[in-house]
């Protein structure tokens, strides 16, 4: 073909062949529509590498989409995979800025959506495809990979075929998730298959607003893979154990958190740096929409700066039968850090369900200056730092469990509360 510098059109399906040459059309500037031949099996790494492909017909017995097959392909408008095909390599159709159709046929056998990250390179299967707007994930998918979609700018529809067994969405490194930098994408629903969201699989995505779980889940942990999203609401699948630092982290529009019945999560996370009073990481922080929350029953720790920066944050209360031990908080270097922390607007903490608690850390409430009434249910007062309630509201009201008032007062750290009573009184 590279003889015919005029051909455009080529139709070589009766050709009896399984493979052909890797780089075959390797930058071809001359075939535009192609019918590959009904016997192939593999397409090839780099096959059509910066060709002027605009169509292809992959043939039903292609099993394999090599490496790099179709990248920079720039004038390919749409590609249809056959069902049989049960791999499709790192960086296929990347940079394929005219894709705008991507069609996986009934009953799909692909595992995998690749993609790689080296820095500064990445390699996803669709990544920079910045014309697709939409697409829907085979069932048969159980792995979406690093940098997948990295860059899909225009894409703003992913669906997930009725059956998913879709375990893992991908993305270990900071800038390189399986949809980081979709721009356009605005809402997702996550399979109930799905077990691991990894840290940044969904960094970037600067419109979405929209997060839901189906039904069902399964998914354990909450990483990093939402912070800074413009959600605005989250339900936290019953499923989820531990939501890690900084998951939600500047979440500014996040203004309504709940938990699905029977949630099982143990750990509300933070952290934060030595010597810094500026970096840390708490699985809440600086959601400045939200106004409050009510903690599941489930919870038995709340980190150091889970909370810190909720600027709007009202109102905390504990689900009924609560199993809270720890609220965490901390002193390094120069540098205070507690778990609800210098929160000039939150005024009450009700903790009336909380029987079990042993220790409130050092700067746990420090500087809440508006804190006007704290409950708690646990007989024993709670190990308690000496600054954990400093700054607080100076005609604050601690109530506790009746008969115990006396001892209150009389254990360290609990002096800051202008009057404690009972819960009954």
């Amino acid at each position: 073909y590279r003889m015919m510098p005029n051909l455009k059109n080529l139709d070589i399906a009766e050709v009896n062949i399984t493979a052909l040459p890797i780089q075959a059309f390797y930058k071809s500037t001359n075939v535009e529509n192609l019918i590959l031949p009904n016997t192939l099996i593999t397409i090839g790494e780099e096959m059509f590498y910066q060709s002027k492909l605009k169509t292809v017909v992959i043939p039903a017995n292609a099993t394999t989409i090599g490496n790099s097959a179709f990248e920079q392909c720039a004038s390919l408008i749409s590609i249809d995979i056959p069902a049989n095909v049960e791999t499709i390599g790192t960086a296929a159709f990347k940079g394929c800025s005219s894709l705008t159709t991507v069609t996986f046929e009934k009953e799909s056998q692909l595992k995998t959506i690749s993609g790689g990250y080296s820095n500064p390179n990445y390699y996803g299967v669709f990544s920079d495809c910045t014309a697709l707007t939409s697409i829907k994930i085979p069932a048969s998918v159980k792995t979406i990979e690093e940098a997948a979609f990295k860059g899909c700018s225009s894409l703003a529809t992913v669906t997930f075929e009725k059956g998913s067994q879709l375990k893992t969405i991908g993305g270990d490194s900071y800038s390189s998730g399986a949809f980081s930098d979709c721009t356009a994408l605005t809402s997702i629903e996550i399979p109930a298959s799905v077990e691991t969201i990894e840290a940044a699989a969904f960094r970037g995505c600067s419109k979405l607003a929209t997060v839901t779980f189906e039904k069902a889940s399964q998914l354990k942990t909450i990483s990093t893979a939402f912070s800074s999203c413009p959600i605005i609401s989250i339900e936290i699948p019953a499923s989820v154990e531990t939501i890690e630092a900084a998951a939600f982290k500047g979440c500014s529009s996040l203004a309504t958190v709940t938990f699905e019945k029977g949630s099982q999560l143990k750990t509300i996370s933070g952290d934060y740096s030595t010597g810094s009073t500026s970096n840390y990481s708490g699985a809440f922080s600086d959601c400045t929409a939200l106004k409050s929350i009510e903690i599941p029953a489930s919870v038995e720790t709340i980190e150091v700066v889970a909370f810190k920066g909720c600027s709007s944050l009202i109102t905390v209360t504990f689900e009924k039968g609560s199993q809270l031990k720890i609220i965490g908080g901390g002193f390094r270097s120069g540098s205070y850090h507690g778990a609800f922390c210098q929160l000039k607007n939150l005024m009450t903490v009700d903790m009336s369900a909380c029987t079990q608690v042993k220790t409130i850390d050092e700067y746990a409430f420090y500087d809440d200056s508006e804190l006007r009434l704290f409950k708690i249910g646990t007989e024993t007062p709670p190990t308690c730092g000496s600054s954990a309630f400093v700054g607080i509201n100076p005609y604050s009201v601690l109530k506790v469990p009746s008969g115990c008032a006396d001892t209150y007062r009389t254990t360290y750290g609990w002096k800051n509360f202008a009057s404690i009573t009972g819960l009954d009184e």
